[in-house]
């Protein structure tokens, strides 16, 4: 791959997605806690933005991460890193780490109001689950 070039898409399967989850939600493998805690931290927070467009399609952005857009806790709703989107597909995954959850929804139908109505229920079943 030239310099410049990007991947495009990833591809996978629902198998393979899961497996991604669970990884990025093992708080009992001390081994991966350094390599989460750099995969899910904040970089840029939205204030320090002199534009924030097209964030908030899935939720109001609070700051983004390493291709992730992170959203902050409020209410019963837990932090939340997620990032939508994807070739030919509507994708959403999210992940809340203090809940060890993790969900992910593929849609092959372009429907924005959908897509943002998936996302707005992944976040509120994340939120409606019981805390330990």
């Amino acid at each position: 791959m030239a310099v410049g070039q990007s991947l495009q898409c990833l591809y996978s399967t629902g198998a393979d997605v899961a497996r991604w989850l669970r990884h990025n939600l093992d708080t009992a493998n001390p081994a991966v806690w350094p390599v989460l805690t750099v995969a899910r931290a904040v970089y840029r927070q939205r204030q320090s933005m002199t534009a924030a467009i097209g964030f908030d399609e899935s939720g109001p952005m609070s700051g983004l991460g390493l291709g992730w857009v992170t959203m902050s806790d409020e209410g019963n709703l837990p932090m939340i890193v997620q990032k939508a989107g994807g070739g030919g597909f509507m994708t959403y995954a999210a992940l809340a780490p203090d809940r060890d959850v993790g969900i992910f929804r593929a849609v092959n139908r372009k429907d924005f109001s959908m897509g943002a109505a998936l996302a707005a229920a992944a976040n509120e079943l994340i939120a409606n689950l019981i805390i330990r």
